[in-house]
This record gives C-alpha cells, structure tokens and sequence, in this order.
C-alpha cells in the first residue's frame, strides 16, 4: 500500500523534526513514536498477510 508508505515516511520525518524541537526524551517526541511504531505495525501486518497469500498460490 503506497499510501501507507508515504504516510510513515511522513510521520517519520515529523518524529525527527519534533525530536530535534523537544528532545529525544520530550512528552511530544514520545507520542510522535508511538504513533509511527503503530503504523509500522500495520505495516508489517500487511507484509505478512500478503506474503502468507501468496505462499498459498
């Protein structure tokens, strides 16, 4: 899903740029990753559910 990939690639930019704003240990900085961690997630999710349908075929 390209969509999802330009929105972690976003999110990911956005994560360093509050990072360098706030700090690695900032409150903001620790949300920004928990939100890129869960999209990365699904990321994943879907790479395996796709790999599992085509193992199938």
């Amino acid at each position: 899903m390209k969509a999802l990939d330009t929105l972690i690639e976003e999110y990911r930019n956005k994560m360093f740029l509050i990072a360098r704003e706030d700090g690695l240990n900032s409150h903001r900085t620790l949300i920004a990753s928990q939100y890129l961690d869960e999209l990365l997630n699904i990321k994943m999710t879907e790479c395996k559910t796709t790999s599992k349908q085509i193992e199938k075929h």
